[in-house]
């Protein structure tokens, strides 16, 4: 297996037009896959969107994932179970306590498989399919004969990714089409535009746009009413939509972030706590250590020594992330 590329060393962060600042392989093959760690249940990987296709399953522990519009019922994946994700879906990550977990996922731009808008594999296939707005994911497990088979063609594009034998670029397209071709087959009631779902929709791209503000101005003074206008909100409507969602408020999101921000920084760069503490948008030294020992059980200095990291060198396996996609485990070739 070939070393990974460092992917970030700003995380995933949205930009204005809404979509994930890191590059998932690169425009000439977009596709990379990635294996996260978490540690435990404060090891997590705040709400998020992309505009790539996302399947990922667990190989040790247990992941709790959230989706879009209900946010109060975490689905927990246990090992060889995992979740297909559509694209433009708002949806989140979390460890849980009692052991670390291990998580294998790759990330693909439908493009990649269906080429051209023109072809008979967008309108046939995957138009209807990824652009219901009913259809946000899918739970698999391999007690499902179609979904087993799902899972074993990501798990060989998987190792396809990370091995890059020649050619690799071609068996990862025919393994992700034919597990694609299986979601067609076997999600038709995905296709369903009830106005629930149609409602659900609409929030979801509040959300989306309140989300991409934040994570462009993370690291500045933010306000309720500068979110809201954001999406074109009042501040009550702000706060019932990220509720609706997300299931938690404004503040307790844009804490997450900076917290998040603040352990890459800590694990992957030798930054003083100072500069950490600015850059991430507290706007005093005081709090961020308050703040951040609320939230992992340490300090941000003894955070940094027992992780194992030094100036951004991982102690693990060099395949492993501290964090979702924080390491790229499967690069495209140069």
């Amino acid at each position: 297996m070939k070393d990974p590329e460092t992917v970030m060393k700003n995380p995933g962060f949205l930009h204005e037009v809404k979509q994930e600042s890191v590059q998932h392989g690169d425009p000439r093959f977009p596709c990379a896959g990635y294996l996260d760690r978490y540690q435990n249940a404060e090891d997590s990987w705040p709400w998020h969107w992309h505009e790539e296709l996302e399947t990922v399953w667990v190989t040790e522990g247990t992941v709790s994932v959230f989706i879009h519009a209900q946010p109060a019922r975490p689905l927990f994946l246990h090992p060889g179970e995992g979740i297909f994700i559509n694209r433009r879906v708002p949806h989140a990550y979390r460890g849980t306590d009692g052991e670390p977990s291990l998580m294998p996922n790759i990330l693909v731009r439908p493009s990649l498989i269906y080429g051209s808008r023109d072809s008979v594999y967008w309108e046939s296939y995957l138009k209807p399919l990824l652009l219901a707005p009913a259809f946000s994911h899918v739970l698999l497990t391999p007690a499902v004969p179609w979904q087993e088979t799902f899972l074993t063609l990501f798990q060989k594009a998987f190792t396809l990714l990370s091995e890059r034998p020649f050619g690799y670029e071609f068996h990862v397209r025919s393994a992700l089409s034919e597990a694609l071709l299986l979601l067609c087959q076997n999600m038709p009631e995905a296709t369903d535009f009830s106005e629930e779902n149609v409602l659900h929709q609409a929030d979801a791209d509040r959300i989306r746009q309140m989300l991409s503000f934040v994570q462009e101005h993370f690291s500045e003074p933010l306000s309720l009413q500068q979110l809201a206008d954001s999406a074109f909100l009042s501040r009550r409507e702000c706060l019932r939509c990220f509720q609706r969602t997300i299931g938690i408020s404004p503040v307790q999101y844009i804490i997450d972030l900076r917290i998040r921000k603040a352990r890459q920084l800590l694990l992957e760069t030798s930054m003083p706590l100072l500069e950490i503490c600015t850059e991430c948008g507290f706007q005093n030294q005081s709090y961020f250590i308050k703040t951040f020992r609320e939230r992992t059980g340490l300090s941000p200095a003894k955070y940094r020594r027992l992780s194992g990291w030094n100036a951004g060198v991982p102690a693990a396996s060099p395949a492993e992330s501290s964090g979702h996609r924080a390491k790229q485990a499967a690069a495209p070739a140069p």
